[in-house]
């Protein structure tokens, strides 16, 4: 869905999002809220639809967080990563 895609692009691109993510934890449906405050609109399912049989990240997701902090949105899993 292009709502994700484009939220996590605007995450990774604001530090101020990025650490009012982190401050949410994991707790998805509070992310899901977070986004949709911010306009991006769509829902734990639409998470579910998107991510179904991708469990794992891909080269550009992991490219993303290595090193760094990432919002990354995979299955039903929408994280602040840090390594």
């Amino acid at each position: 869905m292009e709502a994700i895609k484009k939220f996590n692009e605007a995450v990774l691109g604001n530090p101020e999002m990025l650490e009012e993510i982190k401050a949410l934890g994991n707790d998805v449906e509070k992310i899901v809220a977070y986004a949709n405050a911010k306009g991006y609109k769509f829902t734990v399912a639409d998470l579910e639809k998107q991510n179904e049989g991708n469990s794992e990240l891909s080269e550009e997701q992991l490219d993303e967080v290595v090193g760094g902090l990432s919002c990354v949105i995979t299955g039903v899993v929408a994280a602040a990563f840090v390594l």
